[in-house]
């Protein structure tokens, strides 16, 4: 197996991953989703809040706000040295005391960590009125995309098998493949019915139905293309290559397990 990055910018990235199969290919993307741990915010504790909106509520809302995440730097709280009682190695604390009027955006939190803050400072939270003021301390820590949708680090993970498409000598150009084809795979090319876009045939097969001489071979490949995108906590190859540590990890433990019975 082999990968082939087509776009990268960091948080949105296309690559091919070639010689595999479908079912390491679906737990990769399971993996970047549930297996890789990011920073967020686990519990509030609200002092003032004298705004229109319940603590619950605002408590939601602030556990869903994306935190930069250095994984280097922290551990996950069943691993630390404080038992999970929560400490600087475990957690990190966000603080905001503001009063209205005015609207409140993740950049006015104070994080106690200056690497573990929101990924965007324009997160509206809420509005605040005159006399109004809202006063919290939310803690944050390590976790994983299973346990909630706010630990996952990516939004997007999608993969679709590639196809091979040929057309063979049988074809009569009567174009009717070219027509019905919504990716656009076929073209005319000096009275001819050629492949220009292979890359994008997404196997759906209407060219099939149409073809009258069975012209056109399509056959699935080992190769996949995957999509994803980051929230924003860490780029997409550090999610991919974590994930790829965690299904390692996964296969080992199996490996042992084996061997004990």
């Amino acid at each position: 197996m082999k990968v082939e990055v087509i776009r990268d910018d960091g948080f949105w990235t296309e690559f091919i991953l070639r010689d595999s199969n479908p079912a390491f290919a679906n737990a990769w993307r399971r993996a970047m989703k549930s297996h890789v741990p990011v920073m967020a915010v686990d519990y509030v504790d609200i002092y003032m809040n004298s705004s229109y909106l319940y603590d619950e509520i605002l408590a939601h809302r602030i556990g869903l706000i994306p935190l930069k995440t250095n994984l280097e730097k922290f551990n996950l709280q069943n691993q630390c040295v404080c038992g999970g009682e929560g400490c600087p190695s475990c957690q990190v604390s966000l603080r905001l005391n503001v009063e209205g009027p005015r609207v409140v955006y993740s950049g006015d939190f104070v994080s106690d960590d200056p690497e573990t803050v929101p990924v965007f400072d324009n997160i509206p939270v809420i509005e605040l009125f005159e006399g109004q003021q809202l006063m919290l301390e939310a803690v944050a820590r390590l976790g994983f995309g299973r346990e909630h949708a706010k630990f996952q680090p990516v939004s997007v993970c999608t993969y679709r098998v590639l196809a091979r498409v040929r057309i063979n000598e049988s074809c009569s150009s009567c174009r009717k493949c070219v027509q019905v084809c919504p990716r656009n795979v076929f073209s005319v090319d000096e009275d001819r019915v050629r492949v220009i876009d292979e890359f994008s045939c997404t196997l759906c097969k209407d060219c099939l139905k149409v073809c009258e001489e069975n012209a056109i071979e399509l056959t699935e490949t080992d190769d996949f293309l995957f999509t994803v995108e980051s929230i924003g906590q860490m780029e997409v190859r550090e999610v991919a290559r974590r994930a790829l540590d965690a299904i390692k990890s996964k296969a080992q433990e199996m490996v042992s397990l084996m061997e004990e019975l």
